[in-house]
């Protein structure tokens, strides 16, 4: 004959089953608290925005890139630029987007070359296979970064303009370069000019698009 159970075991199954229940229910609910706090404390993505012509007329899907240059002088602007590189037989300013530095120009206003407005080639890094003039967006701050850094009104409005570049034309910060990075037969934008920070201040998640090679 099997032995009788005690009185109050039934009564410990059930208060051993609740306490699990109860301790399973605590671990969700503070995995559940840990993801909302580390989202609520993640800062918002930048608001990306387009100031009147950034958005071509007829957009083209040809670029892969954007290549951000020096102008290595102290004094400049779109149509010094552009007089200059006629003189040297262009058909004109070879970047996209020129950035002032308060020269000819207000310190971080941003022209925007023929080039852009239709959607042609650039003439601003060279290369054997012509990729990053012919798919490449140039961008030129003002300015001799081999002495100085960048004003925060050029890299203000160098992070707007990237920013919208990249969310309109699918450029992933992978293939934001600067002119010497790719050829490497040069300084620009100068040693004073931080690539890898100006990525982490973008605040653009990677996983855009991919935009080619």
């Amino acid at each position: 004959m099997s032995k009788p159970l005690p009185r109050n075991s039934g009564r410990r199954g059930v208060l051993a089953f609740m306490f699990a229940i109860t301790l399973a229910a605590l671990v969700v609910l503070a995995g559940w608290v840990w993801q909302h706090r580390r989202h609520a404390h993640r800062a918002p993505a930048p608001a990306v925005y387009a100031e009147p012509g950034w958005m071509p007329a007829n957009k083209s899907d040809r670029w892969k890139c954007i290549v951000i240059h020096h102008s290595a002088g102290e004094v400049g602007g779109a149509v010094s630029f552009d007089l200059a590189h006629r003189k040297r037989g262009w058909e004109g300013l070879g970047y996209h987007f020129v950035i002032g530095n308060g020269s000819e120009t207000g310190d971080g206003q941003v022209e925007i070359g023929f080039r852009w407005n239709l959607q042609k080639q650039g003439a601003h890094c060279k290369t054997d296979d012509h990729f990053y003039n012919d798919h490449g967006i140039g961008i030129c701050l003002v300015g001799n970064f081999d002495n100085h850094e960048p004003s925060q009104q050029q890299m203000d409005s160098l992070a707007r303009l990237v920013r919208f570049l990249c969310r309109e034309f699918d450029i992933p910060p992978s293939h934001i370069y600067t002119h010497g990075g790719v050829t490497g037969k040069t300084a620009c934008p100068g040693k004073l000019f931080d690539l890898a920070a100006f990525k982490r201040a973008l605040g653009i998640d990677e996983q855009l698009p991919q935009a080619g090679s």
